[in-house]
C-alpha cells in the first residue's frame, strides 16, 4: 500500500478520534438500555411471583421505601399494576396485560441492544481499519 502523507495521517486519527467517541456513546447507550433492561426482567419476576403468591386471600411481602429500607406488609388484592409508560405518565394494567406490556419492553430493549452492538462492532472495525493503514507508516 502507497505511504499515507501527514495531512492524510492527520485526517485518519481525526476521523479515528471521531469513532472512538461514538464508540464510546454507543458504549454509555448500551449500558443504559442493559440497565433498564434488569429493571425490566426484575419487574416481570416479581409480578409474576405475586401473581403466584395472590391465589392466597392475602399473602405478606417486602415493600422498598426508599434508601434501602424495606416493610413487611400484608398483600390482600393483587389485580392490578400501575405501570410508568414513559413522561411521567402512569397506566394501570391488570396482571396479565402488565406482564404482556414489560415483556414486550423486554423485547424492544433486547432489539435496542442489539442494534447499538451493531453500531459499536462498526466503529471497532473502522478504527481497526485505520490503525491498519497508521501502523503501516
Amino acid at each position: 500500500m502507497a505511504q499515507v502523507s501527514e495531512q492524510q495521517a492527520r485526517q485518519l486519527v481525526a476521523q479515528y478520534q471521531e469513532f472512538q467517541r461514538n464508540a464510546e456513546a454507543v458504549q454509555e447507550q448500551m449500558n443504559m438500555v442493559r440497565n433498564t433492561l434488569a429493571g425490566c426482567e426484575s419487574s416481570v419476576r416479581t409480578i409474576s411471583g405475586l401473581k403466584e403468591a395472590a391465589s392466597k386471600d392475602a399473602f405478606e411481602s417486602i415493600i422498598p421505601v426508599g434508601s434501602g429500607c424495606f416493610v413487611h406488609a400484608e398483600i390482600k388484592n393483587f389485580s392490578k399494576v400501575i405501570i410508568n409508560v414513559g413522561s411521567g405518565a402512569n397506566v394501570e394494567k391488570n396482571v396479565d396485560e402488565a406482564l404482556e406490556f414489560l415483556n414486550e419492553r423486554k423485547g424492544k430493549l433486547e432489539k435496542m441492544l442489539q442494534d447499538l452492538n451493531t453500531s459499536l462492532t462498526t466503529f471497532v472495525q473502522k478504527m481497526q481499519s485505520i490503525e491498519a493503514v497508521l501502523n503501516q507508516q
